[in-house]
């Protein structure tokens, strides 16, 4: 291999090696600035991000637009943003596909497998979303279920805050100890599955 040929393909493999250090750094400085509220520097360098398809970059540029934090209010740029997230296996994109479905009970079958994958992933958000849904059950889509509620509250509650500890000793009310001890036990059992993608199941 000629000298010029051999520096072309080691700066090219350098290139790729390098990128996902530099990617990874860029989303610190913008998760950073998100926190500090300075949208500006957020919205700038998450935007060259988004673009190259980085999913945890649409995400928090998602939450931009929903909230309008920055940029003027957008839900479809936010959802859109989402998406493309939740197709690459983020489970907060996931996430944010499937509430927004199950919350407003529009496109229920497809929220529920949106939030069906987050939660697989370990989101706790999901987990928690998903155990109140099964504790009352919805008609048509979900049959109740509390051991199933008590499973993925307890999992949402593992290591939380306090008001989802809350969720899980308000819902265990309303539960019998057979049924608690049984979901106590898939709890236990359950492992998450990282990347859950549309095409796959939970």
């Amino acid at each position: 291999m000629c000298r010029w040929a051999r520096r072309s393909w080691l700066f090219g493999f350098a290139l790729l090696f390098c990128m996902p250090v530099h990617a990874a750094s860029d989303l610190a400085t913008a998760r950073r600035a998100y926190k500090d509220k300075d949208y500006a520097t957020a919205f700038k360098v998450l935007t060259p991000l988004v673009k190259q398809g980085n999913a945890d970059a649409e995400v928090l540029l998602g939450r931009m637009y929903l909230m309008g934090h920055g940029v003027l209010k957008d839900q479809d740029e936010a959802y859109k943003l989402f998406k493309m997230a939740a197709d690459q296996g983020s489970a907060d994109g996931e996430f944010f596909l499937g509430s927004k479905a199950v919350l407003s009970h529009v496109g229920l079958a497809e929220g529920l497998r949106w939030l069906r994958l987050s939660a697989g992933q370990g989101n706790q958000d999901a987990q928690l979303l998903l155990g109140q849904n099964y504790m009352r059950g919805l008609a048509g889509y979900l049959p109740r279920d509390p051991v199933k509620a008590e499973m993925w509250l307890t999992l949402a509650a593992k290591d939380n805050l306090p008001f989802y500890k809350m969720q899980l000793v308000d819902a265990e009310r309303q539960m019998s100890p057979a049924d608690i001890a049984r979901g106590k036990a898939l709890a236990a059992a359950w492992k998450p599955q990282h990347g859950l993608k549309p095409t796959d199941k939970p």
